[in-house]
């Protein structure tokens, strides 16, 4: 039976008391915490395994990113191999071991931190270094499973007028607009590009990033993703519409207030008969280099 279990490592802080193994016959080895973790993990078809490391290993800072693939994971070590301390080392082989034999994760955590692992378990995005073998955070389009998990997310944002409401008929009518950012999983942002082919022209719409992640890059990232996927459909301009958002829409994406004029006469029509007094933005695209 398939378990679903992680497996914790902790090099002893006492060079007195290292890691013992023992053969049949009764004679005794030093042994690696580490590879047993992996050894174990494996065994046990674990999800994940964690290990904690000595203070002041460069886990979670520049030198050491927060989540690295197991190919990124091997380039570092190649480049950078005698910067870390040789116990952070061995994590990382053995980070880069696990995933190869079917573990998704590997997260190195410093093991001075209180509550360290607490907080490693129970949050989305955890604390320390992650290596991993499959998709950890990724941008994809909704499925009809989704469009609860969206309503609910622009939920506080649709209560506050920052967002138009959306009905799950809407937005199952348009749903090849919206996309949502996932993290292990978890949407933790949406946003939709709603496209007017006969003018060349997007509308980045339901722009939302949940309150526990926000001021993390994530609503710059999903910008910046519906850019390029607007110039990958030809379109030479993206225009948005807010009540609230418009300082972050032009400090942070690069949009300017426009006349109303701009927009697609569909659109314009739909924006007279609202009467939000919604701010109209514009951004014109560059074309896409090769």
């Amino acid at each position: 039976m398939r378990r679903r279990s992680s497996c914790c490592s902790k090099k002893a802080s006492s060079p007195s008391s290292p890691p013992l193994g023992f053969d049949g016959e009764g004679r005794t080895y030093r042994v690696n915490s580490d590879a047993i973790a992996v050894e174990v993990a494996e065994a046990l078809h674990a999800t994940k395994v964690i290990f904690l490391t000595e203070p002041a290993s460069g886990i979670g800072s520049p030198q050491l990113p927060r989540q690295l693939s197991i190919t990124e994971t091997e380039d570092l070590l190649k480049k950078r191999r005698g910067e870390f301390p040789a116990g952070l080392m061995s994590k990382l082989e053995c980070a880069i071991r696990a995933c190869r034999q079917g573990v998704p994760r590997t997260h190195l955590l410093d093991g001075s931190i209180n509550e360290a692992l607490l907080t490693e378990i129970f949050s989305h995005e955890g604390i320390g270094s992650m290596v991993y073998s499959n998709e950890y955070q990724q941008i994809r389009r909704i499925f009809k499973k989704d469009i609860r998990a969206v309503i609910s997310l622009i939920r506080q944002s649709v209560q506050s007028e920052e967002l138009v409401r959306r009905t799950r008929g809407e937005i199952l009518e348009h749903i090849e607009d919206y996309w949502i950012l996932e993290i292990d999983r978890h949407p933790i942002a949406c946003v939709a590009l709603h496209v007017y082919p006969e003018d060349r022209v997007g509308e980045l719409a339901c722009l939302y990033v949940s309150r526990s992640h926000e001021n993390q890059g994530y609503g710059r990232k999903l910008m910046a993703f519906i850019e390029n996927l607007s110039r990958e459909k030809g379109l030479d301009r993206l225009v948005a519409l807010s009540t609230q958002a418009y300082n972050y829409l032009q400090q942070k994406g690069g949009y300017a207030e426009a006349p109303a004029g701009i927009l697609p006469a569909t659109r314009r029509e739909r924006y007279d008969a609202s009467r939000r007094k919604s701010k109209i933005l514009l951004k014109n695209l560059p074309p896409k280099t090769a």
